[in-house]
């Protein structure tokens, strides 16, 4: 005997209705507009950051040059412009690279240094040691420069 109930026939539907897409972009908005002004109140630590991590990156970098070429290599500031400057002290003095501090990160301090330069002998060690502190309006970080040539970030 057959089955007198009629069999009715079901499709699977894969996907979203429009409500449903709507409601997830809605709360998707919601969301960034929450995080944007937490965003804008870190920005200024996070460009602090990738300026103090850029300096010691440079720093590093002139050392190896003392090592790697046997000239005295190093890093001159200038607290008025928010600049500094890697160069080779040879034969003739020679500006390898020139770097601008981001605009809302300065330097607070250079400490230590005559002249405000830091220069890298043959092996790697400093003429002076020191510190360079750099701020923004809310934050400072400092780097301390020993005499052996180590570099070393301090918050």
């Amino acid at each position: 005997m057959q089955n007198s109930k009629p069999q009715l026939k079901t499709k699977n539907f894969l996907g979203f209705t429009l409500i449903e897409l709507l409601t997830v972009i809605s709360i998707i908005g919601v969301l960034a507009l929450i995080g944007i002004p937490a965003f804008r109140a870190y920005q200024p630590s996070l460009e602090l950051s990738g300026a103090v991590r850029k300096l010691v990156g440079d720093l590093r970098y002139a050392e190896q040059l003392a090592v790697t070429e046997q000239v005295n290599h190093g890093i001159s500031f200038s607290s008025s412009t928010n600049q500094y400057q890697m160069i080779s002290y040879g034969a003739v003095e020679e500006t390898l690279a020139s770097t601008t501090l981001p605009e809302k990160v300065s330097f607070y301090q250079i400490a230590g240094f005559t002249n405000d330069q830091v220069i890298f002998n043959l092996y790697g060690a400093v003429k002076e040691a020191g510190s360079i502190t750099l701020i923004t309006k809310d934050a400072t970080t400092t780097i301390e420069i020993r005499p052996s040539g180590f570099v070393k970030i301090i918050k």
